[in-house]
């Protein structure tokens, strides 16, 4: 919840935090329903899953949200719509889902909603340290480090930690995410790759 408001703040967007709700249908419509006559979207993170308790799976199907899973490591289970007519956007709980997921689809969405032409980050290539590996079909997106060494064209990218999307410490080491498509199954060393720049 933390980094997520900090990323809406980022934006210009006023947030009000609702920082845990237990995992009960119940407890979380009286957390989250007062707030929808006066906020002009709702973002949630976890609960979104295929587990036991996914209170807000189970809150918002049929509600008006629908929950699908795409095609991306980390971030699969995502979620959007409207509840009682206010905007929902559903993320997944670990937080380098939320981030990747903000990244890769919320903040895109909000400015291009505020008016801006080009919402998207700054993407370069650059020479890959290390090999990566990454799952056919997904688009990955692994934690990064990329610097520009003088006399080196492109740049260059280090990975920091796996790509398990509850590595937190490895997301405050980076500074960039680097991108693999969903046709590559091996990223070798010296190869280049796209970086997704802050």
């Amino acid at each position: 919840s933390v980094m997520l408001g900090a990323a809406l703040r980022a934006l210009g967007c006023e947030v009000h935090t609702v920082r845990s709700v237990a995992d009960d249908v119940d407890s979380f419509r009286a957390a989250i329903e007062p707030w929808l006559a006066d906020v002009d979207l709702v973002v949630t993170s976890g609960g979104v899953s295929a587990g036991a308790y996914e209170v807000v799976k189970d809150t918002l199907t049929g509600a008006g949200v629908t929950f699908t899973k795409v095609a991306m490591q980390p971030g699969g289970p995502q979620g959007c719509g409207t509840w009682d007519g206010v905007p929902v956007v559903t993320l997944p709980g670990n937080p380098v889902s939320v981030l990747v997921s903000f990244e890769a689809f919320l903040r895109p969405a909000l400015l291009s909603s505020l008016g801006h032409s080009d919402p998207d980050r700054t993407v370069v290539r650059a020479r890959l340290l290390e090999t990566l590996t990454s799952p056919r079909g997904k688009r990955q997106f692994r934690r990064g480090f990329y610097s520009h060494p003088d006399g080196d064209v492109t740049g260059v990218v280090g990975p920091r930690g796996g790509p398990a999307s509850h590595l937190l410490a490895a997301l405050s080491q980076a500074n960039c995410l680097i991108v693999l498509d969903e046709d590559t199954t091996e990223a070798p060393s010296g190869s280049e790759v796209d970086v997704m720049l802050p």
